[in-house]
């Protein structure tokens, strides 16, 4: 990932990206040291949808978004929340809960005795749940003074 310069916008806005058609990019605004290394981008599909993403340029120089936020057919909307989306944080609170499974066979003379000995073999290690047994990912975020957010 490498510092973005004013060339790079100009051969951005007007392409396409995801199926959104770029009407604005600019640098991000930050305090920190690598922040012009990522942009905002305004763009709308051909169903009139607005979107926001954040983005970074990969190492072929390909546009990267992310963190996108979708404001359907309100172009004020996505117009202030292209101006606005960096200007000022504020601290959030961020859970990030990952689901691990795995099926076990054991013998047993019922469901209950079946899922005790389970449960006494996972206290005991025999049964280690690692990355193949992921099943999926929850991110939930609350800002920490409170405030809900509603993106359009």
């Amino acid at each position: 990932m490498r510092k973005l310069n004013e060339m790079d916008l100009a051969e951005i806005v007007g392409s396409t990206v995801k199926g959104y058609h770029i009407e604005g990019v600019r640098i991000k605004r930050g305090e920190f040291t690598d922040s012009d290394h990522y942009g905002i981008i305004l763009g709308r599909n051909d169903g009139g949808n607005y979107v926001t993403w954040q983005f970074h340029l990969d190492e072929d120089d390909s546009v990267n978004p992310y963190w996108g936020h979708y404001h359907m057919e309100n172009r004020e909307a996505a117009l202030r929340d292209y101006n606005e989306r960096d200007l000022t944080g504020k601290p959030f609170k961020v859970t990030i809960t990952e689901t691990l499974r795995k099926t076990v066979e054991v013998e047993a003379k019922n469901r209950q005795e079946a899922e005790q000995i389970v449960s006494e073999n996972w206290k005991n290690s025999e049964y280690v749940l690692d990355a193949d047994n992921f099943v999926e990912v929850e991110v939930a975020s609350v800002s920490v003074d409170g405030e809900e957010e509603a993106f359009q």
